[in-house]
């Protein structure tokens, strides 16, 4: 695993975020090349599933302010910016979603000097009730954390659910997509170390539709 060794202020970084919330004119050029044309993008199929909406309902292209913990350390948060795009898929009958973050939006990526993509697939099991997703992103061995993995999902109370698989009972994690209006929807991932009893929130997404 490559360490990092940042020399520049971390609000040198900081600076540089769209911390304001206010949702930018332009869309950078993957994000459009991602979604394309919108015509089936937005096209759900007659025969799919009901509930492959409740990821469905997210076509188009939102911009987004996070937080999550520092991974350096410095200090309890950091606050990043980024665009997510959705679209239907496969005839309508599933949902793919693509990520990306700048490489100024985001202290690791600006380190490596490169721009962070990621993309996930989701499909809705009618056998199972359940939905399968995986995702893969385009920084592999470069930067600690998951470059690819498989998540199952499920609309409970809180929200749409998603659990990292497979499952650790003793530091379980969750997604969790909540508040979905037209134009706006939350995130969070929790964690858990007691098989589930009680959570905590560590990272966080507002995100606002750009179109």
């Amino acid at each position: 695993m490559q360490t990092l060794k940042i020399t520049f202020p971390l609000i040198a970084i900081l600076f540089c975020f769209q911390l304001n919330g206010q949702i930018p004119d332009s869309i950078p050029a993957p994000v459009l090349d991602f979604y394309g044309s919108g015509v089936y993008a937005n096209q759900i199929n007659d025969r799919a599933p009901v509930e492959t909406k409740q990821f469905g309902q997210l076509n188009g292209i939102w911009y987004c302010t996070g937080t999550m913990p520092d991974p350096l350390g410095k200090v309890d948060k950091v606050t990043y910016t980024a665009f997510w795009a959705w679209k239907y898929i496969l005839d309508g009958y599933g949902v793919q979603d693509f990520w990306f973050q700048g490489k100024n939006e985001f202290l690791y990526w600006n380190y490596f000097k490169r721009d962070m993509m990621l993309t996930q697939l989701r499909v809705y099991d009618t056998k199972e009730k359940i939905w399968k997703v995986a995702f893969i992103n385009n920084n592999a061995g470069e930067v600690p954390g998951r470059m690819f993995g498989t998540f199952t999902a499920q609309e409970q109370a809180e929200g749409v659910v998603m659990d990292f698989m497979p499952r650790d009972t003793t530091n379980m994690n969750r997604i969790i997509f909540f508040d979905i209006t037209e134009e706006s929807f939350e995130w969070r991932v929790e964690n858990s170390k007691d098989s589930g009893e009680t959570w905590k929130v560590m990272s966080t997404i507002s995100a606002k539709r750009m179109k």
